[in-house]
C-alpha cells in the first residue's frame, strides 16, 4: 500500500505521537510499504519519502492551521491507498488521536495546578483560548463532517469519551493500543539492592503528578525513610524542589533530568509511580511494566486498564494522597515488588510496537478498501 503519515516534527527525541510516527513508518516501510510522510520538520530515513513544506511558526494556532492547510493542499499531489492522519490533518481515511478528546485534555489540565487562583486563571485562559479552539476545530472536523474511514482509539478510556463526546456507537471506533519495545526496556537481572527505588518519569511534572506524589512521600517518611524518589524528565523543578524541602524529605529525592537511556533508570527502580491527571495511554506506564515494575497511577491514564491487582494500583484521583500513601507503602516489601513485576512483564510482552503496527496495518488495508465505497462507518 502507498500510505500517508502526517506528523510536525518526524523525529522519535521530540515526543510520544512523533516516537511513534517514526517507529510506525519505519516498520511498516520493512514491511513493503511505501510511506509518504507529510512533515514540516523531520530526519531522513532511507525507504520514507518526507514530503515537507513551510508552515508559519508563530503564533502557535497559525503553525496548527497552516500545517493542516497545506498538508491538505500537498496530500493531493499523491495517489495514496490511504492518510493517516493524528488529529492534525484536515483530509484523512484513518483517523488516530494521541491525544484523547481535547476538551477532556483541557480540563484536567486545569485541575493539575494546585494554587486554587492560579488554577482558575488558567481555567479562564485555556476555556478562552483561540489556540485551543483552532487545534479543537481541526481535531473535530474529519468526525464531524464524517470524512474518515476509521476511527482509533489508543486506549478503552480514550475510546468512551471519543464515543460520548462525538456521539458514537462503540462498534465504531478500533482500539490498538500502544507498542512498546519490550527488547530495550526488559527487566533487570535480578531485583536491586538498596532502600526502595521509586521512579517518576514525565516531561510536564504538574500534569503527571509530582505535587501529589511528595505529599503522599511525605507520608510515607512519617513511618519510613528507607525509600528514593528518582525524578527523570525535562520538567520544571524549582517549586517542586521547595516542597521536597518543606516535607522534610530533601535526602530521599533526587531529580535526574532527561536521560538518553532511560531504560537504565528503569531497571534500576523498584517502583513506578504515576499519578497522571491525564494521559491518553502513557508509554510511562508501558515502558514501566515492560521493566518488570510494580506499576502505580490513576484511573486517568488509558493504560491503567493494563493494571490489574496482581500489577500493580489504580487509584481514582491523583489528590487522593492517602490513597496513594496506601499504594506505595504496600509496595515497600521486596517480595510483592518482585511479584507484581514479574507480572507486568509478562502481561507487557503481548503489547510490543511490531503488534501495534501490524494492527495498525489491518485497519489501513481495509479503510483503502472502503475508499471506492461509503467514506465512513456506520455511527
Amino acid at each position: 500500500m502507498k500510505i500517508g503519515i502526517a506528523v510536525y516534527n518526524f523525529n522519535p527525541k521530540k515526543g510520544g505521537a512523533e516516537r511513534y510516527a517514526y517507529d510506525l513508518a519505519t516498520i511498516l516501510s520493512r514491511r513493503g510499504h511505501e510511506i509518504v510522510l507529510f512533515c514540516s520538520l523531520g530526519i531522513d530515513i532511507p525507504g520514507i519519502n518526507l514530503v515537507r513544506f513551510n508552515t508559519m511558526p508563530f503564533p502557535r494556532w497559525l503553525r496548527n492551521l497552516s500545517f493542516a492547510l497545506n498538508h491538505r493542499k500537498y496530500v493531493k499531489l499523491f495517489n495514496l491507498d490511504v492518510m493517516l492522519g493524528f488529529g492534525n490533518t484536515l483530509e484523512l481515511d484513518v483517523y488516530q488521536s494521541h491525544g484523547g478528546v481535547q476538551r477532556i485534555w483541557m480540563e484536567r489540565e486545569i485541575a493539575s495546578y494546585d494554587d486554587p487562583r492560579e488554577r482558575s486563571m488558567k481555567a479562564f485562559l485555556l476555556r478562552r483560548s483561540f489556540n485551543q479552539a483552532i487545534q479543537r476545530w481541526i481535531a473535530e472536523f474529519p468526525i464531524r463532517s464524517k470524512r474518515y474511514s476509521r476511527i482509533v482509539a489508543i486506549s478503552d478510556m480514550v475510546k468512551g469519551h471519543m464515543a460520548q463526546h462525538f456521539h458514537l456507537s462503540d462498534g465504531s471506533i478500533d482500539v490498538v493500543y500502544n507498542g512498546v519495545n519490550t527488547d530495550r526496556f526488559r527487566p533487570a537481572a535480578s531485583t536491586p539492592d538498596g532502600p526502595t527505588r521509586i521512579l517518576f518519569s514525565a516531561g510536564n511534572f504538574r500534569l503527571k503528578g509530582l505535587s501529589p506524589l511528595l505529599s503522599a512521600l511525605g507520608e510515607v517518611a512519617k513511618e519510613t525513610k528507607d525509600f528514593r524518589l528518582m525524578v527523570m524528565g525535562r520538567g520544571k523543578k524549582r517549586r517542586y524542589v521547595e516542597m521536597v524541602n518543606a516535607l522534610n524529605i530533601t535526602d530521599n529525592v533526587a531529580f535526574l533530568g532527561e536521560l538518553s537511556t532511560p531504560e537504565n533508570v528503569y531497571r534500576d527502580a523498584h517502583i513506578l509511580a504515576h499519578p497522571t491527571f491525564y494521559d491518553a495511554c502513557s508509554l510511562t506506564t508501558m515502558e514501566s511494566m515492560a521493566s518488570g515494575l510494580p506499576t502505580i497511577t490513576t484511573k486517568w491514564n488509558g493504560a491503567a486498564t493494563l493494571i490489574s491487582e496482581n500489577e500493580g494500583y489504580v487509584i481514582d484521583e491523583p489528590r487522593d494522597v492517602s490513597s496513594l500513601a496506601s499504594a506505595i507503602k504496600a509496595l515497600l516489601g521486596r517480595e510483592r515488588i518482585w511479584s507484581m513485576g514479574a507480572a507486568a512483564r509478562s502481561k507487557l510482552e503481548d503489547f510490543t510496537i511490531e503488534k501495534n503496527a501490524l494492527e495498525m496495518e489491518r485497519i489501513c488495508k481495509e479503510a483503502a478498501e472502503m475508499k471506492g465505497g461509503s467514506k465512513t462507518r456506520n455511527s
